[in-house]
């Protein structure tokens, strides 16, 4: 069998499928251009973990709108991935261009994610709750239309940049680098600007949405640029119909697991930062000065750990490596249960390295999962499929982190919780219970679940040969 590449310049040219030593071992993409495709992933990430940590937070203690009404708004309005990201993802597959089928998409969706951002941020204060409900689930609409724009063709380019197994991963290895910045920049940046300006003040999260936009659009705008010279497919003339394209994704088993795995993890992941800062701020009685140090601490993990987990999967495989990172991640989790306000702030510290640490592997093998995946998937059928595999990847994750603050939100409302009143004001045992479902009960259970169904995986670097 034979595959149709590109090279920078956009001459086609077949070569023979890849040799188990150059699944193994062969380096085919240079570091600088890992380093510049990684790039991306700092603005998506900032865009991604500021929205999940941050958004009902502000649409209920800024913005003054009821609990279960914004966990509902953030819920329908990541329902639009439904639609985005399959379109997006066959209109990459399917783009006839001289140069590559994902770039142009980076382009326009570079502005989309960083608009939207400054957008959402910076939603006018209307005298009318129901107004302002309706302008952020306008920003919110936004940015799940930039979201599939950009990220499901940037995620479906490192399957098209080699053929090598292991080097998937060390591409995703340097990803998650640039998702650790990310985490230090969130993680720093904004609590202090909150504590400075005010934590419930518009202009505080005004200032985050103008900033972070420009940090968006220049992390992507890198990407964009930085890829002109990386491999790339090229659309078959003749495809399958879309919904036959749909259907043979959603039958491949080894892609069903994954999702699965995604879709349980990252409801826990998703329910845990929208319980973040209620939880610091009401059960732990602390401010959100805390949140600098074990921003650092958690990107140090996850610099360290990145090399590290790439190494060890070479040696125990990518499902088992995954794992370790899932049982990692469950024991911080359960460990909420005992957390108390007299606990040195040490322990908040600890928790959120393993956290890091966990999340550090679940982004890595994940994506590198996926990959081997769609190679795979090539080679048996001769089309290339990457967009409508990571559509369907990336509207997993957007499901899921819609899910998460829809559960906190109702919990919350159900507990009630008074959006009038400072979220460090109301102590009472309902609202510690809701607040731990989100942190605690929930990502537990679904962490859980997760490794069980990653035992279940049984693509190995012997199928792709």
């Amino acid at each position: 069998m034979t595959s149709t590449i590109a090279t920078p310049a956009g001459e086609s040219a077949l070569l023979p499928d890849p040799t188990p030593d150059i699944l193994e071992d062969a380096r085919q993409v240079p570091l600088r251009l890992q380093y510049a495709w990684g790039s991306g992933a700092l603005g998506i990430a900032i865009l991604m973990n500021s929205i999940g940590a941050l958004i009902l937070f502000y649409m209920v203690s800024v913005l003054q709108i009821n609990p279960a009404l914004a966990g509902t708004l953030i819920f329908v309005s990541k329902l639009l991935g439904v639609v985005t990201d399959p379109f997006v993802g066959t209109w990459s597959d399917r783009l006839q261009t001289r140069g590559s089928r994902r770039r142009p998409f980076l382009l326009w969706g570079a502005f989309a994610c960083a608009g939207s951002y400054a957008m959402i941020f910076t939603t006018p204060m209307f005298a009318s709750e129901a107004l302002r409900a309706a302008y952020v689930f306008l920003a919110l609409i936004v940015y799940t239309c930039g979201y599939a724009l950009y990220n499901v063709p940037y995620m479906s380019m490192p399957a098209e940049m080699t053929d090598s197994y292991h080097e998937r991963s060390a591409i995703h290895g340097v990803r998650m680098m640039f998702v650790a910045v990310a985490t230090l920049v969130v993680g720093t940046i904004s609590p202090l600007l909150l504590e400075a300006l005010g934590r419930t003040s518009p202009f505080s999260y005004a200032v985050i949405g103008v900033c972070g936009g420009a940090i968006i659009l220049g992390a992507t705008m890198t990407a964009y640029l930085g890829t002109k010279s990386a491999r790339f497919t090229i659309s078959q003339v003749e495809r399958p119909r879309i919904l036959s394209e749909v259907g043979h994704v959603f039958a491949n088993r080894h892609f069903i697991r994954l999702l699965g795995v995604k879709a349980t993890q990252l409801i826990g992941v998703a329910s845990s930062q929208a319980a973040g800062m209620f939880f610091l701020l009401n059960v732990l009685q602390r401010d959100l000065t805390i949140l600098a140090p074990a921003a650092v601490v958690g990107t140090l993990v996850q610099l360290a750990g990145a090399p590290l987990l790439v190494k060890l999967s070479r040696r125990i495989g990518k499902s088992q490596t995954y794992i370790v990172g899932g049982s990692v991640y469950l024991l911080a989790v359960l460990s909420w249960f005992f957390a108390s306000p007299a606990e040195p702030a040490v322990f908040y510290i600890l928790r959120m390295a393993l956290v890091s640490f966990g999340a550090c592997a679940n982004v890595i093998m994940a994506m590198s999962m996926l990959t081997d995946i769609i190679t795979l998937d090539s080679r048996k059928t001769g089309v290339r499929r990457e967009g409508v595999y990571t559509a369907f990847y990336s509207f997993t994750e957007k499901f899921t982190f819609a899910v998460g603050p829809l559960i906190v939100g109702i919990a919350l409302s159900l507990a009630g919780f008074d959006k009038s009143l400072p979220p460090e004001a109301m102590h009472t045992p309902d609202i510690r219970q809701a607040l731990l479902l989100g942190v605690c009960y929930l990502p537990g259970l679904l962490s859980v679940a997760a490794i069980t169904l990653l035992a279940g995986y049984k693509l190995k670097p012997e199928d792709l040969a």
